[in-house]
């Protein structure tokens, strides 16, 4: 005699387990990708006019927006009077694949190596900090200044190295953690310009990349509705 106990279809709880298991995953997934999506909403607009530097759209390359899931980005580049040129985008970043790190996409082309690296706040004691580097051609040719960082919408900057691997689960814990549990919107900032022969200190490409990237940084602050750093 069978006890009463016994489940009369003894293979079905398993099964229904897994389903239960599978329906979870299903929907915690598309919880996930519509975090994901909502954290890459934030495209902030940049100013078309900084001081003396008028602003024309200069466009990331379509094959290197289409490696990096094409989020939507701004992307100007800044002329003064003189001639000097200093480039600036704008990036929005929700999933893993939005981000990619300088050291890795432009010193791991092989072409470029960074020979000098600095982090520090960008306007004032408390403002957020972001990271300078500055890249070689192997040639020894050209020479290029870099200001980098994450700027979320509370105000905070990062300028860890997301992305960089794809084995790094400390970002990807930590990218996920942002957008998926805390709701974070961030937009990845790039603003470089090229040292030409007649600034061999990188004096002059200094003071235009820190001068375009305060006022986009102040920019992105109003933005987000914060009041502008004393």
């Amino acid at each position: 005699m069978v006890p009463d106990t016994a489940p009369i279809f003894p293979g079905r709880r398993p099964l229904a387990a897994m389903g239960v298991a599978i329906l979870l995953v299903a929907l915690f997934g598309g919880f996930a990708s519509a975090r994901f999506r909502h954290a890459g909403e934030w495209v902030p607009a940049i100013p078309n006019t900084i001081g003396h530097w008028e602003s024309i759209d200069s466009p990331i390359a379509a094959e290197i927006l289409e490696g990096l899931g094409n989020p939507p980005t701004i992307s100007k580049m800044y002329v003064n009077p003189l001639g000097e040129r200093v480039y600036a985008s704008v990036m929005a970043v929700g999933p893993f694949e939005n981000y990619h790190d300088p050291m890795v996409c432009i010193a791991g082309g092989g072409n470029f190596s960074m020979t000098a690296r600095e982090i520090f706040p960008l306007d004032g004691p408390g403002s957020g900090k972001i990271r300078a580097m500055i890249f070689r051609r192997r040639d020894g040719a050209v020479r290029m200044l870099m200001y980098y960082w994450q700027q979320s919408r509370d105000g905070s900057t990062d300028t860890s190295a997301r992305m960089g691997n794809y084995r790094d689960m400390l970002a990807r814990f930590d990218t996920g953690l942002g957008a998926v549990v805390i709701g974070r919107q961030t937009c990845l900032m790039r603003i470089h310009a090229f040292i030409r022969p007649d600034d061999p200190d990188g004096v002059q490409a200094q003071r235009n990349v820190e001068e375009i990237s305060r006022t986009i940084y102040q920019a992105l602050r109003r933005d987000a509705g914060l009041e502008p750093l004393k």
